[in-house]
């Protein structure tokens, strides 16, 4: 029955985005927080629980609508209990931490070169962060791969 509701929720949530020239609001239920969720904290850790609101339909997309849209995040600023949660107001954990170190990785079409770097700063997957190379003592800059690795191109 939960389920329903959510997808009842979700196709209500996607109608009023599509609806051309019209700003409608939506009574929809959103998870919120239950507690006080701090900065780097796992948000389903300290629980949520569904609590009803109005929500324009432009808006919409700028929430979290279930709680599966929660796993594995983090909060990137203090969440308050009752209050919506905002997509904006969360990270995934990071997968290189500053000053520890992790491999760099360049590919190209034929040739794959590794090497081992110390990022400047932690970072989540997807990220771009700045990396001193360990052998050169050259800060280069690469995104973070899904594995942890730091990759970085020639573009």
């Amino acid at each position: 029955m939960e389920r329903m509701a959510h997808l009842a929720a979700l196709l209500l949530a996607l109608a009023l985005m599509l609806a051309p020239g019209r700003v409608l609001a939506a009574d929809i239920e959103l998870p919120v927080p239950t507690a006080i969720i701090y900065p780097g904290q796992a948000v389903l850790d300290r629980g949520v629980e569904q609590r009803k609101f109005r929500v324009p339909g432009d808006r919409l997309s700028a929430y979290v609508v279930e709680d599966r849209m929660l796993e594995g995040k983090l909060a990137r600023r203090t969440l308050l209990p009752g209050e919506p949660i905002l997509l904006a107001d969360l990270k995934m954990p990071d997968l290189v931490k500053a000053g520890v170190a992790t491999a760099i990785v360049y590919r190209d079409t034929v040739l794959t070169i590794t090497s081992v770097g110390t990022p400047l700063r932690s970072a989540g997957a997807g990220e771009v962060v700045r990396v001193r190379n360990d052998d050169s003592g050259v800060i280069i800059t690469g995104t973070v791969a899904e594995d942890g690795s730091i990759e970085v191109s020639t573009r």
